[in-house]
């Protein structure tokens, strides 16, 4: 294992290890705040198609912010694991869903929709940085999606809660940074002119 990998699944394990300790409380307090500041994304008051996931262990959950943006209009996908890649399945809060190869919900059926078509994309992360690097689950499935798209892509927004910045995420080449990150204590762009 390089220097590189191990300090990223350090970082990993810390930052699961502090989620899997919040209380009910917290995370509820977290949602609303982070439901807040979500509003504050330009994009997402005018975007067509956003990806957005369903949470698991300690992620902040969005479910509030995807029912809103299907109810202005927006059409809402979730990612669906198939082997080593993610799609990208049109999601209702009525969709029929199963627990999937990482315990997560995604739908059943439903349609597929390419990621280059979305508008924005709300991801999860384990941990992140002032510059716009992020640490996922380890799988890779975002940084394999996203370097598909080249330059035209989705805005890439990650969702944390704010103990999840670090001071340096030691990157990789394959990783695709951030363009915002929204947290329960503000929003950070990274990359002007997406959002």
């Amino acid at each position: 294992m390089t220097t590189n990998a191990a300090k990223r699944q350090q970082i990993r394990h810390q930052m699961r290890q502090r989620r899997a300790g919040l209380d009910r409380e917290n995370q509820t307090q977290v949602t609303a705040a982070v439901v807040e500041n979500l509003k504050k994304i330009e994009i997402l008051r005018t975007a067509e198609t956003v990806a957005g996931y369903r949470s698991v262990r300690g992620e902040v959950n969005i479910d509030e912010v995807l029912s809103r943006l299907i109810a202005r209009g927006a059409t809402v996908t979730v990612p669906r694991v198939v082997d080593d890649d993610l799609e990208f399945v049109r999601w209702l809060p009525t969709t029929a869903s199963t627990r999937g190869t990482f315990g997560i919900s995604e739908p059943v059926g439903s349609q597929v929709l390419d990621l280059g078509t979305h508008d924005a994309v709300l991801a999860p992360l384990v941990a992140f940085d002032r510059t716009g690097a992020r640490i996922g689950q380890g799988g890779g499935f975002y940084d394999r999606c996203f370097g598909r798209l080249g330059d035209t892509r989705p805005a890439f927004i990650g969702i944390a809660h704010t103990f999840q910045e670090v001071e340096r995420i030691p990157a990789e080449p394959w990783d695709i940074p951030l363009d915002a990150v929204v947290t329960d204590t503000r929003v950070t762009v990274f990359r002007s002119g997406t959002l």
